[in-house]
């Protein structure tokens, strides 16, 4: 049998023998597990004269992609249909072959203001800049700013954008002698962005 029709065979089998084991509940519905069964019997006949027909290959295919369309329309409101009737009882839904499909929770923007700090590198020349991590961050996007009074740490100079990355540390080798150097970082994800961090800045 072509696999797109065993496979919706397979799941019309299925979820006719959670119709039969629950008979009072399917009473009233229009469906009954002999029409599905019908419908199963159709599709394996086409499977058959498919396989005996070569020369019809091409039509019958057509046919059987019609049938199975048909069929998942059929199979999806029985499905719909089992699901209101167990009340989203998994265990008897199981009797159907079916799972109840978990809606994806929608990320947030990160919202936590990050503490970033400063640190000479180890061979004197350049900081190690670290932030705190943030679960919710994609990236990390930071601001740098240079203020030519190294005495001035009240006075935050121009921040322009430096640099993004996934990492919550790194190394700035682009710094000048005797001056003060400011950074600010903020978390970035699909959804948005979170706060702007205050400055920190350090002298080398």
């Amino acid at each position: 049998m072509l696999k797109y029709l065993a496979d919706v065979v397979a799941r019309l089998n299925s979820l006719k023998q959670g119709m039969e084991k629950n008979p009072t509940k399917w009473a009233t519905q229009t469906i009954t597990p002999a029409q599905v069964q019908t419908t199963i019997d159709d599709l394996e006949t086409i499977s058959k004269d498919d396989s005996s027909l070569k020369e019809q290959v091409t039509a019958n295919q057509a046919k059987a992609h019609t049938a199975q369309t048909a069929a998942e329309k059929l199979a999806d409101i029985i499905e719909s249909i089992a699901v209101g009737l167990e009340e989203g009882n998994q265990d008897n839904l199981n009797s159907y072959g079916i799972k109840l499909r978990k809606i994806p929770s929608k990320k947030a923007a990160p919202s936590t203001s990050l503490h970033p700090a400063l640190a000479d590198d180890t061979d004197g020349e350049g900081f190690i800049v670290s932030t705190t991590y943030d679960s919710d961050a994609d990236l990390y996007e930071w601001l740098k700013g240079v203020s030519p009074d190294p005495t001035k740490l009240d006075t935050i100079p121009e921040m322009k954008f430096f640099k993004t990355t996934k990492k919550t540390t790194f190394v700035d080798d682009e710094v000048a002698k005797g001056v003060r150097v400011f950074y600010k970082v903020r978390a970035v994800n699909s959804a948005g962005n979170g706060p702007w961090s205050e400055a920190v800045s350090r002298v080398q």
